[in-house]
C-alpha cells in the first residue's frame, strides 16, 4: 500500500509544484548545448569527429593508405573519452545543485518555498554532500545488485541442471534491482530533511523496515522513467532526418530538455513523495505501539 500512494502522492505533488519544474527546465536547457558538443549522439558522429579529429592532427602520425594507424584512433578515443569525463563531471555537478534545490523546494508549501534564487543558493552549499550521498548510495545498492546475480552465474557454469537457478537468479535480480531503486529515491530526501550527511542514511534503516514497500515503489518509479524515456526516443530520430548540418544535435538536445526535466522532476519528486509516506507510516505505527502500552485500542 505504501509503494501505491507513495506512487499516487508523486503526480500530486508534480501539480502543486510546477515552478519547480521550471528550475529543472534551466538545468536542462543549461545542458543541452554541453550535451550536443561534448556527446557524440551516436556510431555515425564519432566517425565524423575521428575523421575531424584525424584531419587537423596529422602531423607527427603516419596514416596509412587504407586507414588511420593504431596511434590515430588511440588518439581520437582518448580525445572523446576527455570530453566525455568533462560533460560527465559538469552534469554531476549542476544536477547536484538542482537536486538539492528541488528536493528542499517539495518539503516546502509553495507560497512558503520564497524565490527560486535561495533554492538554488542552498543547492550550491550542499552539492558536495549530494554527490557524497549518491555516490555511497550508488556503491552499496551496486553491491546489492551484484550479489544477487551469483545465483545466474552458478546457474551458467552448471547447465544445463542450473536452469531453474538462471531462472530464480533473473527474478531476484528483478527484484533487487527495483528495491535498489526505491533505496536510491530516499537518499536525497533523507539528507535535505535531516540536514546532515549522517542523517542522509537514515533512507537505509527506512527501506530495510520496508522492503516490499521500497521494492513495488522502485519498480513503479522505473515504469514512470521508461514511459518518459520512450516520449523522449523519437525526438533524436525525427530531428536526425529533418534537420540538415551540424545544427541537427543542438536542436535535438534543446527539444528533448522540457522532457528529460520532467524525467528528473518525476524521479526527485517521487523520492520525497515516498521518503514522506513512509516517515508518516512509521510514526503512525509508533504512535499505535504507545497506544497499546497504555492499553488503548483503536
Amino acid at each position: 500500500m505504501g509503494a501505491m500512494e507513495a506512487f499516487s502522492r508523486t503526480f500530486s505533488l508534480l501539480l502543486k509544484n510546477k515552478r519547480l519544474y521550471m528550475l529543472v527546465l534551466i538545468m536542462t536547457l543549461l545542458l543541452a548545448p554541453l550535451e550536443a558538443y561534448l556527446v557524440p549522439a551516436d556510431v555515425e558522429d564519432f566517425s565524423v569527429f575521428n575523421q575531424s579529429y584525424l584531419e587537423g592532427n596529422t602531423s607527427g602520425i603516419i596514416v596509412e593508405e587504407h586507414g588511420a594507424t593504431v596511434e590515430d584512433e588511440t588518439a581520437a578515443l582518448m580525445e572523446l573519452l576527455k570530453k566525455l569525463a568533462l560533460y560527465g563531471l559538469i552534469v554531476l555537478v549542476v544536477s547536484s545543485i538542482f537536486e538539492y534545490a528541488v528536493t528542499k523546494g517539495l518539503f516546502i508549501e509553495p507560497e512558503e518555498s520564497g524565490p527560486l534564487g535561495g533554492l538554488l543558493l542552498d543547492g550550491v552549499k550542499h552539492f558536495p554532500g549530494v554527490i557524497i550521498v549518491n555516490l555511497v548510495y550508488t556503491l552499496l545498492t551496486l553491491a546489492f545488485v551484484g550479489v544477487s546475480t551469483l545465483p545466474i552465474v552458478i546457474g551458467i557454469i552448471t547447465l544445463p541442471v542450473g536452469a531453474v537457478l538462471i531462472l530464480v537468479g533473473l527474478l531476484l535480480l528483478i527484484f533487487v534491482g527495483a528495491f535498489a531503486v526505491g533505496l536510491s529515491s530516499l537518499a536525497i530526501p533523507a539528507y535535505v530533511k535531516n540536514e546532515s550527511i549522517g542523517g542522509a542514511f537514515e533512507g537505509f534503516g527506512l527501506a530495510f523496515r520496508n522492503v516490499l514497500s521500497t521494492a513495488g515503489f522502485g519498480f513503479l518509479l522505473m515504469l514512470g522513467i521508461f514511459a518518459i524515456s520512450l516520449a523522449i526516443s523519437p525526438i533524436a530520430f525525427i530531428v536526425h532526418y529533418t534537420v540538415p548540418g551540424e545544427i541537427a544535435p543542438y536542436i535535438s538536445a534543446l527539444l528533448q530538455a522540457p522532457l528529460e526535466a520532467l524525467m528528473y522532476m518525476f524521479m526527485w519528486t517521487g523520492g520525497v513523495a515516498f521518503y514522506t509516506e513512509l516517515k508518516k507510516k512509521e510514526e503512525l505505527e509508533k504512535v499505535d505501539e504507545e497506544l497499546a502500552e497504555l492499553g488503548i485500542e483503536l
